[in-house]
């Protein structure tokens, strides 16, 4: 490229202002600072309140009252007690020369390729561990696109997210902890809205990771500062990551559950108006209450029309709709007596959603899949005579007992070029 089109293209990014800047990566400190110029901290009105998290069982309102409330968390004794067998699961894998993805063996295109061998324990291996686990978190400072995430709300929802399905997979206790401390605390990583790889938001989980290490950017408690600062002034020290904490942490689609879950929670709530403003348009328009009553519902057994139908019918018990009037039509115009049909629909698909998001934040979307639960006899499958000792790419299993029952398999989001 000439000079002279390199400086046409730094005009155009100057011209496009803060976000052609974002995207083309070229942030400047002056264009962070007005980045953070409209963050939406969040109103910590149920910081008292204190959420266990045992992976099985959070709500949707839950995650609600910790991204948007400042509700606390801790893991339940169970839980705990699962990430720590599964660490230690992890290391005996290794330790024993089976391949796990993402840790003795590379990601992604580098599936195949030996990065370390023997114990992780051993000196060396843990040396070699430490340090690239720390390069792989610091790194995570740069890691994603702009613009940046403008509500606190959603990072902590992603955060929350991640904590509770990280306790079916196999963390370090110190990168566990540290992720409770950050929504405990009030640190808010600088979190990129864009650059989620395949099916794994695996930018927006760097961000994080950087923040627990100190390097890059966060919020504290609303404020914007040195991540390396906000841990100082909540009392943290940074961690040192270990084993498979990159994988542990970033293999996941928390980002986008965690948005989820946030729309599902205000969804309700639109949907609930709609409701009463249909039943305020009933009243307000002297309607006909027939396509709602029980006659016509049981000609419509759908679960959803008859449970609408009966909701608006209720917030309008005791109406004058209920008397005679002679001047009231015999039907009213579609947009009313087919109110209840539409917004059934809605209701309908917004249930659907609701359920989905909540199986999933309380289930693993991790690659590998890390059980300790499973045994030889609990499918048929697991006690096929293996190839490798390893599945590969979901296709082949190897059930052993060595201390505790397992089965080590690569499954999960597809998220590395697999």
């Amino acid at each position: 490229m000439s000079d002279s089109m390199r400086a046409a293209r730094a005009r155009r990014h100057r011209a496009l202002g803060f976000m052609g800047w974002a995207l083309a990566g070229g942030l400047s400190a002056g264009a962070s600072a007005l980045a953070g110029s409209d963050y939406q901290p969040l109103t910590p009105t149920m910081a008292d309140k204190m959420i266990t998290l045992t992976g099985r069982d959070l709500t949707v309102e839950q995650v609600v009252d910790v991204a948007r409330y400042g509700a606390k968390v801790q893991l339940s004794p169970e839980a705990k007690e699962r990430q720590a067998d599964n660490h230690g699961l992890l290391l005996e894998a290794a330790a024993e020369g089976v391949a796990v993805y993402w840790f003795n063996r590379g990601a992604g295109d580098q599936r195949e390729t030996v990065m370390f061998s023997g114990d992780p324990m051993a000196p060396d291996n843990r040396a070699y561990l430490e340090k690239t686990q720390l390069r792989e978190f610091q790194r995570g400072a740069v890691a994603g696109y702009g613009p940046e995430v403008r509500e606190e709300e959603i990072v902590r929802a992603m955060m929350v997210v991640r904590a509770n399905a990280m306790t079916h997979n196999a963390p370090s206790p110190q990168l566990s902890q540290m992720l409770i401390d950050l929504l405990n605390r009030r640190i808010a990583p600088v979190v990129q809205s864009r650059g989620t790889l395949g099916e794994g938001d695996l930018a927006q989980l760097s961000n994080v990771a950087a923040t627990m290490v100190g390097a890059g950017e966060a919020y504290y408690q609303g404020t914007r500062m040195a991540a390396a600062d906000a841990l100082a002034k909540a009392g943290l020290k940074p961690i040192k990551p270990f084993a498979a904490d990159t994988n542990a942490l970033t293999s996941s689609d928390a980002y986008a559950t965690g948005i989820a879950a946030l729309a599902v929670n205000d969804a309700e709530r639109a949907l609930e108006w709609a409701d009463l403003i249909y039943a305020m348009d009933l009243n307000g328009m002297n309607s006909s209450i027939t396509p709602l009553s029980t006659v016509v519902q049981r000609e419509r057994p759908f679960k959803w029309l008859n449970w609408d139908a009966a909701r608006v019918l209720d917030m309008i018990k005791g109406s004058y709709l209920f008397s005679d009037d002679p001047k009231r039509i015999i039907q009213d115009p579609e947009s009313l007596r087919a109110s209840s049909i539409r917004q059934a629909s809605a209701w309908e698909e917004w249930g659907a959603l609701r359920d989905a998001v909540v199986l999933q934040i309380n289930s693993s979307d991790h690659n590998p899949a890390v059980r300790t639960d499973l045994k030889p006899q609990d499918s048929w499958e697991l006690s096929t005579p293996p190839d490798d000792e390893v599945l590969r790419e979901g296709r082949r299993a190897q059930p052993r007992q060595t201390g505790l029952h397992r089965i080590e398999c690569q499954l999960g989001p597809l998220s590395h070029g697999q």
